[in-house]
């Protein structure tokens, strides 16, 4: 299974060469249709043929496809986060992010009522411990300091005890993301169609 940050890489790459593909291979296919189904829904139409390259026609189009397929990609990669997303500890215990520990502790003996094990058998098990997790690691000051920062991935770190010594971890995990993507930005930029202004861009 790839780290992070090879799968960082890996979809920077695919943003560096994909949508330019695709575009190019919309912008075909549109026309290709287009000369087709036309004449067979309007035998009169006369049909321009497609702009040569280099054209502001073709440049426009070429814009437009790319646009599409970045917005596309987007739109599909938000709806996949959000349908594949857990639920936020605060979510879990249903209380606000600013939340006291006096709140979160109303809020969890609120639901332990409800849904503790003697009440709701083995089936209701797991959610009650998933909740009392979310609970511990909440009414920590630390660990709520790092999780707010981090997300849930810092509530599984070894050797952390300050808030310092997250931060110092958080920033080390996340370095190597940000270390191999610029290098791959620099690449791009000295080696890539684009020259320089692709790298600024980028940035």
């Amino acid at each position: 299974m790839l780290s992070p940050s090879a799968w960082a890489i890996l979809r920077l790459l695919g943003w560096m060469f994909f949508p330019d593909m695709m575009a190019r291979t919309a912008v075909r296919m549109y026309h290709k249709c287009r000369l087709r189904v036309i004449p067979i829904i309007s035998p009169t139409t006369v049909l321009r043929p497609p702009p040569q390259p280099g054209s502001p026609a073709f440049i426009f189009q070429r814009r437009l496809a790319f646009a599409v397929v970045v917005l596309g990609y987007l739109v599909w990669t938000t709806i996949q986060a959000y349908a594949t997303a857990t639920p936020s500890l605060y979510h879990l215990l249903n209380v606000p992010f600013d939340a006291d520990e006096a709140t979160m502790k109303t809020a969890f003996r609120n639901f332990a009522k409800y849904n503790h094990p003697d009440k709701t058998g083995s089936k209701g098990e797991a959610l009650f411990i998933t909740v009392r997790d979310a609970f511990d690691a909440l009414k920590h000051p630390v660990k709520r300091f790092a999780y707010d920062r981090f997300g849930a991935d810092a509530l599984i770190w070894q050797g952390v005890d300050t808030p310092r010594d997250y931060v110092m971890r958080g920033l080390m995990t996340s370095s190597g993301f940000y270390i191999s993507t610029s290098f791959f930005l620099v690449l791009y930029a000295v080696f890539g169609a684009g020259g320089v202004g692709a790298y600024v861009s980028f940035v």
